[in-house]
């Protein structure tokens, strides 16, 4: 997307925010999904490759986010920012996970995580003409719906479990900011009940459907399933079972916290089950394999922004309405023999 085009979106949100009446003027003083997803997915961002120089200006555009809805820094941390370095392909990148809490305010000390990578691929310099991978789909709609859901629970009186809000860095290097934070967890793993990534929920597709990974796994699935159908939203089971995407989200260090080759060789190649520690956590997608995962054309076009919109804010009542002494457990399935860590 064009400087320009930018430069006309603020200016109409800034004009309609002066000229609001004092009854609306805090509904429109929000930012749509709209606005940040053009912020993410402008062409000066370069794909939001993790180490790249954008990186750093939308950490903070992160924080400012947080800030203004009422997100926190974790208890006992002073800032939202996790550092950590790693390598790819004998590059040293510096990343950083931008991770902050909704206090429940109630007497429950768990955690539900919910969070996206903020990160995607790049630029290929070899492209004739596009050349930039802005990443609409993959995953800007996923930091959008989270950043929605955030806004409006951050509102809520009471929630029935204290909620990490995550934009994970390195997610297109390997989910290498999401096991950093298991790796070296700033709250403790055993007190994150459960929780979901979003993966891909900008896709034009069928209105007020969605799908979750992993769903024999764990009751996270029936539970979702059923205080979404509450709000007029399907959460269908993955239609791409096969292709295991359960681990290849964000969810899957925790879920999958001692995964390993002989353990999935186990499973995969030799048909036996496999002892694994990890937490339930699943991704949750609208996508249902449009033609523009990983390509230069996820752009704005291929977003149905009301239907992300909806989604989120769907999402937001069904954490809402969860009871608060609910206990989400590892299911009998065909693959593990999970336990909590």
């Amino acid at each position: 997307m064009s400087i320009k085009i930018i430069a006309s979106i603020v200016t109409c949100f800034l004009i309609t925010s002066a000229c609001a009446s004092p009854a609306t003027s805090e509904k429109n003083s929000e930012l749509t999904a709209e606005q940040m997803m053009a912020y993410l997915v402008d062409d000066d961002k370069l794909g939001r490759e993790t180490g790249s120089k954008p990186m750093k200006e939308i950490q903070d555009w992160l924080i400012q986010r947080f800030q203004e809805f009422g997100v926190k820094p974790l208890p006992n941390q002073t800032t939202y920012i996790q550092n950590f370095t790693t390598r790819y392909q004998g590059t040293e990148l510096k990343a950083a996970n931008v991770i902050g809490y909704i206090d429940c305010k109630c007497d429950n000390d768990r955690y539900f995580v919910i969070g996206a990578h903020y990160d995607h691929v790049g630029m290929n310099p070899e492209l004739d003409g596009d050349q930039i991978f802005n990443g609409a789909d993959d995953d800007a709609s996923g930091v959008v719906a989270s950043l929605i859901i955030a806004r409006e629970l951050a509102k809520a009186q009471k929630l029935p479990f204290n909620v990490i809000v995550a934009a994970w860095d390195a997610e297109e290097k390997g989910l290498l900011g999401s096991k950093y934070f298991v790796d070296n967890p700033l709250v403790p793993l055993e007190k994150i009940e459960s929780g979901f990534m979003f993966e891909l929920v900008g896709s034009k597709s069928e209105p007020n459907n969605a799908w979750m990974t992993g769903f024999k796994y764990s009751s996270l699935y029936p539970l979702m399933k059923k205080q979404l159908a509450k709000q007029g939203w399907t959460l269908g089971e993955d239609p791409f079972a096969q292709q295991m995407l359960f681990m290849r989200s964000d969810n899957a260090p925790f879920a999958l916290m001692d995964m390993n080759r002989e353990k999935g060789n186990k499973v995969f190649n030799q048909g036996e089950k496999a002892d694994i520690k990890g937490i339930p956590v699943h991704a949750i997608s609208i996508w249902k394999g449009q033609n523009h995962y990983h390509k230069v054309n996820d752009d704005l076009s291929v977003i149905d922004f009301e239907n992300l919109t909806n989604f989120s804010l769907a999402i937001s009542k069904a954490i809402q309405s969860i009871p608060e002494d609910t206990d989400i457990t590892w299911l009998d399935n065909p693959h593990f023999n999970f336990k909590r860590p």
